[in-house]
């Protein structure tokens, strides 16, 4: 009964104003509304990964009523490039249609949309994202792990097919498979540039490096070597040990273990860092600019989400900088949009230890939103699912949230959540 008068209440107390009447702006570290006064976006990552489906189902006006009814004022849309173009130059306008009816009917009910364009293990062939066609994995074998995102670290084909793309390798037709990519987000913001209910475009989700995600994983291991032997002497593990304890369950519990040190914790996390910054700053920014100058040819009003290396979502500290034009200036509208997930995400339930896991992850990525002069906002957290096992962890993300004053967006929406005891740190009033 008093769960059930939570789920009323929330409902009740959550109907807020009508649709935005202007664009969302950035003001240093914070969002502004229309009106000039802050703005805290909180919201839900809506995802149909389904080809199938359209690669938006049957998403529609009953869903954007229940995420409004849980005091939400914003959705994270996956958009998906294999959609958009689905063969070489030729951009899909019906997905944009069906995209720009989802818009409209998210305008109407005073919903924001921030557009991502999403990828997992960057393409269909192994997951979602780019096309078949601009996959370009040389035949390599692809292999899987125990979870999803091992691939990253493990599959030939992944690595590949991604380090093509960070040299901008021409695709079938002869144009590079960045420039490709830069003239897909000119397609969508040349559709939406006048659309104040989306607050702007996450350029990439989870940037991922090629054959460096395996050396930053290494370097990881060697640097929770060191660690482990400072603090505990000859009875730690040596480096090469490590990759052989984390293929058992018994191993995977004493890694764990250790990860509740927060000491032993960053020395793992600034061990990788050298690798995935040198990432950042060598591929990722260059990308993020050659992607920012094709939406500026037709888009000024709305802003770049930019989200660091895939890594920084368990902590490792990023080196993403701002994105600047041709003449040094800073473009006036960005905002960092970091992921945080904890070790034990895919892995099984929210691990106790894992609270100050995700303390140092945020004061993380707080301290790059503030040296960046940009807000802040956790584009992915939770991936609880329905598992009502997590609602304690929710809740106390959720604090966090609102200690740094930051906005989110949840992973991921689905109906069940209705009646699930997830919702009650899910669903809160926004301003």
């Amino acid at each position: 009964m008093k769960i059930l008068s939570a789920f009323i209440m929330f409902a009740l107390s959550s109907m807020l104003a009508a649709a935005p009447p202007g664009f969302v702006r950035t003001s240093g570290t914070h969002f502004t509304g229309p009106n000039g006064s802050p703005l805290i976006l909180h919201g839900v990552n809506v995802a149909n990964k389904n080809p199938k489906e359209g690669y938006l189902g049957d998403f529609g006006e009953s869903d954007l009523d229940l995420i409004r009814s849980w005091g939400m004022n914003c959705i994270r849309l996956v958009i998906l490039w294999d959609g958009l173009e689905p063969q070489p130059g030729k951009i899909d306008q019906a997905y944009l249609d069906r995209l720009a009816k989802i818009v409209e009917l998210a305008r109407r009910r005073g919903i924001y949309v921030l557009l991502d364009l999403h990828q997992d293990l960057y393409s269909v062939k192994f997951s979602d994202g780019a096309p078949a066609w601009a996959t370009l994995d040389e035949g390599k074998p692809h292999t899987t792990g125990q979870v999803w995102d091992d691939s990253y670290a493990t599959s030939e084909a992944v690595q590949t097919a991604l380090d093509h793309f960070w040299k901008n390798t021409a695709g079938p037709d002869g144009v590079g498979l960045q420039d490709h990519y830069a003239r897909v987000w000119l397609a969508v913001a040349g559709r939406f540039a006048r659309e104040p209910a989306v607050i702007g475009y996450d350029l990439m989700n989870e940037p991922a490096p090629g054959i460096d995600f395996a050396r930053a994983r290494q370097a990881g291991g060697v640097a929770l070597a060191q660690a482990l032997a400072k603090r505990d002497g000859a009875k730690a593990p040596e480096a090469q040990q490590l990759a052989a304890m984390m293929a058992t369950p018994q191993g995977q519990k004493r890694f764990l273990t250790w990860m509740g040190d927060p000491a032993i914790f960053r020395a793992m996390l600034d061990g990788m860092a050298a690798v995935t910054q040198n990432f950042e700053r060598t591929e990722l920014m260059p990308f993020y600019v050659r992607v920012a100058r094709s939406i500026r040819q037709v888009d000024r009003n709305h802003i770049l989400f930019l989200e660091p290396c895939i890594t920084s979502g368990i902590g490792v500290p990023s080196a993403v900088t701002g994105v600047r034009d041709g003449g040094g200036a800073p473009d006036p509208l960005q905002a960092y949009a970091p992921h945080c997930y904890d070790l034990t995400t895919d892995k099984g339930p929210p691990d106790s230890s894992g609270t100050a896991r995700l303390k140092i992850i945020l004061a993380n990525h707080q301290a790059t939103a503030r040296q960046l002069n940009m807000p802040l906002l956790i584009g992915e957290w939770g991936a609880f699912y329905e598992d009502p096992s997590a609602a304690e962890m929710a809740h106390f993300i959720v604090g966090e949230f609102d200690h740094l004053g930051c906005g989110d967006t949840y992973w991921s929406y689905s109906r069940a959540l209705a009646k699930n005891l997830l919702l009650p740190a899910l669903a809160r009033r926004t301003r």
